[in-house]
């Protein structure tokens, strides 16, 4: 097989897949690769391949608490994984959609149905995830030999190009020699280069603020993380909350604080017992997010909450 894999990223900026807000505590229903969807690709980058075996990226160090998946992550149409494979990269799928609160999936097809891979991808994602929420989404393409790395919402900014570029060369030599979990796990890992406890689905931040934001949210006594978005829904922000606590801390407890730029208002949810100054610390954050100071306004609370 002479497969060389396209290094394509998307940068897609359509309200609606960059700051949507999901109840993502429901898993993820499989492609309806039957329907046509009309895409623009006006914003997607095209970045020339790694042609030159370049030195392995060193990996993250980080720790990896891989369960049996609960849900389906990976969707193998094109049937190129043994069972055991299959396991080990859904397992891995769903950690990363647990652990860093993206909507993360692997795709793999042997017929793009006249789509471009870019569009596969992106109706691949949207009969997943409709489209919400920060997502990272892997085609593996045997049709056109082109595979594609979709990303948006948080994921957009957090992967290193020149990192991206190099994994995706070696993954390429991996797949020629019909490894393809391995492929998929390589490229599946650039997702760990996202935000381990501020996830900003609305793209409100500036990368130094998301920085400065996960500095803030440890150290303490216990585990928080906050979740930035702008919430379209028919769901309250208490419910969305909640959903994203139940799914980020399955195996844990902490605390999740949702800043809505909706309503310029942040709500708590956790397991643990609230402390006795978080109402009034609310109160004043959200006067705060109200003046669009939402950093500040954060930290109001997360100063309560790490005691």
């Amino acid at each position: 097989m002479n497969k060389i894999s396209g290094i394509i990223v998307s940068l897609l900026t359509a309200a609606a897949l960059c700051c949507g807000c999901s109840d993502d505590d429901e898993k993820p229903k499989a492609p309806l690769t039957s329907s046509v969807t009309d895409t623009d690709s006006s914003g997607d980058s095209a970045s020339e391949p790694v042609t030159e075996a370049p030195t392995e990226p060193e990996k993250k160090e980080i720790e990896r608490n891989i369960q049996p998946a609960e849900g389906t992550y990976v969707y193998d149409y094109a049937k190129i994984l043994s069972a055991e494979d299959f396991a080990e990269c859904n397992n891995y799928t769903e950690w990363l959609y647990e652990t860093f609160l993206i909507n993360a999936a692997v795709v793999t097809t042997d017929d793009l149905e006249d789509f471009t891979p870019a569009e596969y991808a992106e109706k691949a994602y949207i009969d997943l995830y409709s489209g919400r929420g920060s997502g990272f989404l892997l085609l593996i393409n045997n049709d056109t030999n082109e595979d594609y790395l979709y990303k948006t919402g948080s994921c957009l900014a957090s992967v290193p190009e020149e990192t991206e570029k190099v994994e995706f060369y070696w993954a390429t030599q991996e797949i020629v020699n019909g490894n393809y979990k391995d492929a998929i796990l390589r490229l599946m890992q650039l997702a760990e280069y996202c935000p381990q406890h501020v996830f900003d689905n609305g793209g409100i931040f500036t990368a130094e603020q998301i920085s400065a934001l996960e500095i803030a949210c440890t150290g303490g006594a216990s585990d928080i993380s906050i979740l930035a978005t702008s919430n379209g829904t028919e769901s309250t922000n208490e419910e969305i909350c909640r959903s994203y606590y139940d799914r980020h801390y399955k195996e844990s407890k902490g605390f999740m604080i949702m800043l809505d730029t909706v309503t310029n208002t942040l709500t708590v949810a956790s397991d643990n017992e609230h402390p006795a100054a978080l109402a009034t610390a609310l109160t004043e954050a959200n006067t705060l997010a109200a003046a669009s100071d939402y950093p500040g306004a954060l930290n109001t609370v997360i100063a309560v909450l790490k005691g």
